[in-house]
């Protein structure tokens, strides 16, 4: 991996913001504008219960051009016109702030403002792995389980 200095980590600190925005953003778009049988649960927090169903618009794709495809614990949201990509934890609420090294990477290299941070990493997902354990040493994130971390937000502990 390539030297991150602070202010590289300080951005990468707040593309896991934006990643965490975006996704809010696109879950809300998926409970709205699809047919999700169990619509009422879904929206008190309980998005594990998403999942692939026809949209009310009958088009392919959700506004602004999201293809979306629940798929286990995630939801794979990809912009067929910008190519961005977001692989989103379902679960609960707070589950969407989930980060795996390699799903982030792809996040950082498939949004255009966020390409050069892609850059950093020569082995996505062992390099990303070693930034997101460095950074829970900081106390900056959280394990979560197995790869997965989150960001710890400003006054919260850590869930250890």
């Amino acid at each position: 991996m390539n030297s991150l200095t602070k202010e590289t980590v300080d951005e990468i600190l707040a593309a896991m913001d934006s990643f965490k925005v975006i996704a809010q953003e696109l879950i809300g778009k998926l409970i709205l504008e699809t047919n999700q049988p169990e619509k009422s649960e879904i929206i008190k927090g309980n998005y594990n219960l998403i999942s692939n169903e026809e949209l009310l618009n009958a088009e392919e794709y959700l506004t602004d051009n999201w293809y979306f495809d629940v798929h286990g614990e995630h939801c794979m949201f990809e912009n067929i016109e910008t190519g961005q990509v977001l692989e989103v934890s379902l679960g609960r609420v707070d589950d969407i702030g989930n980060l795996d090294p390699y799903f982030f990477y792809n996040f950082l290299k498939s949004t255009k403002n966020l390409k050069h941070l892609a850059s950093y990493f020569e082995d996505p997902f062992g390099e990303m792995l070693n930034l997101f354990e460095g950074l829970e040493q900081q106390k900056k994130l959280v394990h979560i389980h197995g790869v997965v971390y989150r960001k710890i937000l400003q006054n919260e502990e850590s869930c250890e």
